[in-house]
């Protein structure tokens, strides 16, 4: 007899991220057989969802938020699937921008839960806490009878759960650079070549106007395989006005059509998103998608993404969730746009899943702070301690005094306390990086405020 699991109503929310806690938020699992065969026994609903499948190392967040809020803006319904979450597990999940509502999120868990207890299937059997959600939302995005849907990968993409559709509307892979490398390779011809697992047979692939040129010849090699065209996009045509601010988003020219958008999110970097979107949206009008230009310039007006440079500027303060080499990067050229001559103070914390030598000597392209505080996230064996980390960076900025906290909340009030030290004239900017999840907690708490 299968052992299985006893069984147990699931009646609140709490209880239901309990359960899902339960099945190991950090465990990872890379392979689709455990997701294929329980789509089967649900008669695959993933097969019946338009969807447009986003990988990439960067820029997969953004450009889903800025598709979706294009396509509701047309008057889809439009569902979509991301991770990680900030704040909360039902960000994961969304309609039109919104996040699955409490009682939805509680009953699908309790569904999806009790199919798999009839299943009787043994615990070691069951989907992961990200494949879970994975089959939730297919299940739900079918139950809602959404138009179309936008899915981000996990990791990777050839093995990664969200590869058993098998015929998207597009296929798109955004950036190539070196992250997870454990899981994906320590080149980045092995990484294009994970990521570029998700192209289908004929199925049209958008790519990101800068990849790199080893990581393109293994795309294009896949692409070609498998009889997809490509559309490569092309950020050169898109050019940022001097008149964006930090408070007001970017002011983007279309050199090609005359077009001029106001994209809420910041970053100079955003361009190259932009690009990969606006390519996207002329795939999806050549399959019949009615996406008036009007809905495109209000939905990159009105698009949310949080904590990828946002500004706020009563506490002037920036929450930044880069995490990895070209995250560094791309903040580093997004505060030589906005604040060049600006002094800055830093909260910083790092996954242990990347080493910190490397990420850390990224740094080196940065002014040197007038005082950094170090922490980490909950949980908290999943970070580098404190103090390996005020180590390195000691080493970097020999000159800045650094101290620690023992939360992200705490850490960003210490921040606060020493940006008040100097008159608000002069107040150095305060900026919070390194991880998505301690950036998402520090939101959390402003929204509250």
């Amino acid at each position: 007899m299968p052992q299985t699991t006893p069984v147990s109503e699931i009646e609140t929310l709490t209880q239901a991220v309990g359960f899902l806690n339960q099945l190991d938020v950090s465990a990872m699992k890379l392979g689709l057989d455990r997701v294929q065969k329980l789509l089967e026994t649900m008669d695959n609903p993933q097969d019946s969802l338009p969807m447009v499948h986003i990988a990439g190392t960067n820029g997969k967040g953004s450009v889903t938020a800025m598709l979706t809020s294009i396509l509701k803006a047309a008057g889809l319904k439009v569902g979509s699937f991301t991770s990680p979450h900030l704040i909360q597990v039902r960000e994961r999940i969304g309609i039109n921008g919104n996040p699955i509502l409490p009682d939805d999120f509680q009953h699908e868990v309790q569904s999806l839960k009790h199919h798999l207890e009839t299943l009787g299937w043994p615990r070691e059997d069951w989907p992961t806490y990200f494949e879970f959600l994975n089959v939730m939302a297919y299940r739900f995005f079918k139950q809602k009878r959404v138009d179309i849907t936008v899915f981000e990968t996990g990791l990777g993409g050839r093995l990664d759960s969200t590869n058993v559709v098998r015929q998207p509307n597009l296929s798109v892979i955004t950036t190539i650079g070196k992250d997870h490398m454990q899981h994906l390779g320590h080149t980045l011809a092995a990484i294009a070549g994970e990521k570029a697992g998700i192209i289908k047979n004929a199925v049209p692939v958008v790519l990101g106007g800068r990849l790199d040129e080893t990581a393109l010849a293994v795309i294009l090699e896949k692409a070609a395989l498998h009889e997809a065209p490509v559309i490569m996009a092309q950020p050169d045509r898109l050019s940022v006005s001097p008149q964006s601010n930090p408070t007001e988003g970017l002011l983007v020219t279309d050199a090609e059509s005359g077009s001029t958008y106001r994209l809420s999110l910041l970053g100079p970097y955003q361009i190259d998103n932009l690009a990969i979107v606006l390519a996207c949206v002329h795939q999806l009008r050549q399959q019949g998608f009615a996406i008036p230009q009007a809905a495109v310039e209000e939905g990159l007006r009105r698009v949310y993404w949080p904590v990828r440079f946002q500004y706020f500027a009563t506490q002037h303060l920036v929450l930044d969730g880069s995490h990895n080499e070209d995250g560094f990067r791309t903040l580093a050229d997004t505060l030589r746009l906005y604040f060049p001559e600006e002094p800055t103070l830093w909260l910083v914390s790092l996954r242990n899943n990347r080493p910190p030598e490397a990420l850390l000597d990224v740094l080196r392209q940065f002014p040197p702070p007038l005082g950094m505080v170090v922490t980490q996230a909950s949980p908290e064996h999943l970070y580098h301690p404190p103090q390996v980390l005020m180590d390195l960076l000691q080493r970097l900025f020999p000159d800045c005094p650094i101290e620690k906290a023992l939360t992200p909340t705490a850490g960003c009030e210490r921040l606060m306390q020493l940006r008040d030290q100097w008159a608000t004239e002069a107040r150095p900017l305060c900026l919070v990086t390194g991880s998505l999840y301690t950036a998402g907690e520090i939101l959390g708490n402003l929204e509250k405020v």
